[in-house]
């Protein structure tokens, strides 16, 4: 819980000031009780406009979350607590202000009456499509007299933010064939499972029928298989390639096209890193955005991925994917999966492609350069004209493919998941 400092106030009067100035001329051009009357009234509603304006620089406001992160689409509670005056009353409408990067906010409005020696809760949800860091500092209070003579718009702040985590896609199948020996383990051909490594069960999918758990099943009501621990892991070194190629011509169509493939693209690498953890394998994750990021899978979990890509972003000027794989060529091993995640596949980066392909296992390339169809959607017949630049990368994504090198674009009217069973099934 933080409590909220006053930042500024400003007043809004000028209707009380004319009411005020006739006022005044009447009385002086027809005293009479009607004119001394209205006089009063004006002087009383000049003594509410001071002492509101006093009560809003002295009362206690409070705020507090329920949680300091929290996935895309994730409902965030925020409650604020209000102290009421000792004197008056007060007229209220509570707005929240939150910020966020290309993300303005604006929470439902909150309207009350802060009576004297009352205190007042307001809560307020929200929900976030994008990911990143948000600012939750602000605060704006508007007290209205009830005439409408005169506002007062007071700003609170005290610093607080929120990270926001990118959204979970809903992986099932990734090709993560090939494994490196664990030292010292039980070992068989096919380098996979240890059969003497009971870890669990799990629910049954289209697993062979000799992993059936039937004890577990008969008690579940459903078929429940066995889980082995694995006697080798994946080695994966995921590339993913937020920032806009230097041999793209239209840089300000695709750069509008980018800020959405930024956060599709995030969204799947995180996906895959999970799904990587959940398979037992080992991941590392280079982020190519403003600046080359690093990240080791030892010794971590899947959520701290998740908070590296929250906060980071892409630019029409950063360093290029070329450069940073020719430097981490010597990185790769014959375990090595290589995994990159790019909006465009130029022809300056076929040269490192091939090299890393002959430095490691397998050379997987998801290119993203339009927006996926959802999941749950269904396919439709497109009418899309594809720019000659589309024409080029999928004959560039035909040739690495005679180089043994997987090459997946993702189409207009594909799912991200249409694609990864693709692969699966290569």
């Amino acid at each position: 819980m933080k409590r909220l400092d006053l930042e500024e106030i400003k007043s809004r009067k000028r209707p009380l000031i004319v009411a005020t100035v006739a006022s005044v001329c009447w009385s002086l051009l027809s005293l009479n009780a009607f004119s001394v009357t209205f006089v009063l009234f004006s002087a009383i509603v000049w003594l509410y406009y001071y002492l509101s304006r006093r009560t809003l620089k002295t009362i206690t406001i409070t705020r507090s979350i329920d949680r300091e992160r929290l996935f895309s689409d994730e409902t965030l509670t925020i409650i604020y607590s209000v102290e009421g005056s000792r004197f008056i009353s007060l007229s209220t409408t509570l707005f929240p202000v939150i910020r966020g990067d290309r993300e303005y906010f604006v929470p439902k409005e909150s309207s009350f009456v802060l009576s004297p020696n009352e205190d007042r809760e307001v809560e307020t949800k929200t929900t976030f499509r994008r990911r990143g860091k948000k600012d939750l500092s602000r605060l704006v209070l508007i007290s209205r007299d009830p005439l409408r003579l005169f506002s007062h718009t007071a700003k609170y702040f005290a610093p607080e933010s929120i990270l926001v985590l990118p959204k979970i896609m809903n992986i099932d199948y990734f090709p993560l064939r090939l494994r490196e020996l664990l030292p010292g383990s039980r070992s068989d051909f096919e380098l996979m499972e240890d059969p003497v490594d009971f870890r669990g069960i799990k629910e049954y999918e289209r697993e062979p029928l000799n992993r059936i758990h039937w004890n577990a099943s008969a008690k579940l009501g459903k078929l429940m298989i066995k889980e082995f621990g694995y006697t080798a892991v994946s080695n994966t070194i995921l590339y993913l390639d937020l920032n806009l190629s230097g041999e793209i011509f239209a840089r300000d169509v695709w750069e509008k096209i980018r800020i959405d493939y930024e956060e599709i693209a995030v969204q799947l690498s995180l996906s895959l890193v999970r799904f990587t953890y959940g398979s037992g394998g080992r991941i590392g994750l280079v982020i190519v955005g403003d600046e080359v990021l690093r990240l080791s899978g030892l010794g971590r979990d899947w959520t701290d991925f998740a908070e590296l890509l929250a906060d980071t972003r892409g630019s029409d000027q950063g360093p290029q994917l070329s450069e940073v794989i020719e430097d981490d060529l010597e990185r790769f091993d014959p375990a090595t999966t290589v995994v990159i995640i790019s909006m465009y596949l130029g022809e300056d980066i076929l040269p490192q492609l091939l090299r890393a392909k002959s430095h490691s296992s397998r050379v997987v390339v998801i290119i993203i350069p339009f927006s996926p169809r959802e999941p749950w959607t269904k396919r439709t017949v497109s009418y899309q004209m594809l720019p000659r630049t589309i024409e080029g990368l999928k004959r560039r994504a035909a040739l690495l493919e005679d180089e043994q090198i997987i090459v997946r674009v993702v189409g207009d009217n594909q799912s991200i998941q249409e694609v990864l069973v693709d692969l699966e099934n290569r």
